[in-house]
């Protein structure tokens, strides 16, 4: 079992092996998912009729998940470590390696939750990030054709 840190967020997490594929558990819920590599870094996970691709990178330790238009960085909680110590969370960062093809916001800016913020290519995927909740956009660190590198914060909202 280990404990990661996914935002403002920690969480226990188990994986099991059985011969007829995974089980995770979080927090105490058990699921098996059913996931299929479509790429580098590129996944489709399958669950009944749907089917939800997402992007999964590691760098230095770090898991960067773009998933349903959001970027989670999953980072293991050292042992001891306080759990009111929580790092800020106002900063949308690259899902993977890839370039910046479109911003659609600029500083002072509102924006609503879900409301999409700007794009990535990644593997000739457009990957669209979005304002994880309402708020006013504080700086926006890329223009269009940049690369980026996962954890790279590239807009903050406040």
């Amino acid at each position: 079992m280990i404990r990661l840190r996914v935002g403002q967020d920690v969480l226990t997490v188990a994986l099991r092996a059985f011969a007829d594929g995974l089980q995770v558990e979080v927090d105490g819920e058990a699921f098996s998912p059913e996931v299929e590599t479509i790429g580098p870094g590129s996944f489709v996970l399958h669950h009944g009729s749907s089917h939800e691709p997402f992007h999964c990178v590691e760098d230095r330790g770090t898991l960067h998940l773009h998933w349903r238009g959001r970027v989670y960085r999953l980072a293991e909680e050292p042992a001891g470590r306080a759990g009111g110590q929580r790092a800020a969370a106002s900063g949308l960062e690259a899902p993977m390696p890839g370039r910046v093809i479109a911003v659609r916001v600029s500083p002072g800016q509102q924006v609503s939750r879900g409301e999409e913020v700007l794009i990535v290519e990644a593997m000739k995927m457009e990957n669209s990030l979005r304002a994880p909740r309402d708020g006013t956009v504080r700086s926006v660190a890329v223009e269009v054709g940049d690369s980026v590198t996962p954890g790279v914060v590239l807009v903050e909202i406040d």
